[in-house]
């Protein structure tokens, strides 16, 4: 069984239940992103009861720690951002971060390509750790996209919504195209955005909100709700 959670954001107890039943049945839990840890203690809980993938969401490269509990432990590998995995069967890939009108906000012209070409116009004292400022760390460049459109895959995960997202990007409606995928699950939006009547797309979407919890038919196990 594939399991996809939307934006934990630092809380991870809801989850339990689910995980805790599985009886006989291999869980893979996907993470959409927005996982604001400050160590990665509760992956290492989870991985205990199943087994844990994800991407990166904006609030991911927001402070040092959340960063760290990410890129600099042994989590890194379940990244699934710029891959393709296959997952219980499923070639799943992955699309972390969001646009930024700094590097890229589609249908406009990116400013930059990639990291590299984003830290030769950089000031030197905005870099970060010798490279790209940390808040940059979870913006998507054009190089991502290229990278995962070579690729086929059955699902696609991102951060970012695509269309009729009333917020979405068509830039991810044309990666799951050109990908192939038959279902985008995403995150990062908290509302758990009906799709059902609006999607005239070849794929199925379903946005995983806050702290919700769906299964690979895009069922929820789950409907959190925002009430910050």
């Amino acid at each position: 069984m594939i399991l996809f959670a939307g934006d934990p954001h630092g809380r991870y107890d809801h989850l339990y239940p689910f995980l805790q039943k599985k009886d006989e049945e291999e869980i893979a839990l996907v993470i959409l992103g927005d996982l604001q840890l400050t160590c990665s203690d509760e992956l290492d809980k989870l991985s205990e009861l199943c087994d844990i993938w994800y991407i990166h969401g904006n609030h991911d490269s927001k402070t040092p720690a959340a960063f760290d509990a990410l890129w600099n432990s042994k989590w890194k590998t379940r990244n699934l951002h710029g891959k393709v995995v296959e997952i219980q069967g499923k070639r799943i890939a992955g699309l972390g971060g969001v646009f930024r009108g700094q590097i890229w906000m589609p249908p406009n012209k990116p400013l930059y390509f990639d990291p590299i070409h984003f830290c030769q116009y950089c000031p030197p004292e905005k870099l970060w750790r010798g490279g790209v400022p940390l808040r940059h760390r979870t913006s998507i460049f054009p190089q991502d996209i290229e990278i995962l459109e070579r690729q086929q895959a059955d699902i696609l995960v991102c951060h970012e919504a695509p269309k009729p997202h009333p917020t979405g990007f068509y830039a991810i409606n044309n990666l799951a195209n050109q990908m192939g995928v038959t279902q985008v699950f995403h995150g990062h939006h908290h509302e758990n955005f009906d799709y059902h009547g609006l999607n005239r797309n070849k794929f199925e979407i379903i946005n995983v909100g806050f702290r919700s919890l769906t299964d690979s038919t895009g069922n929820y196990l789950i409907k959190g709700i925002d009430d910050r």
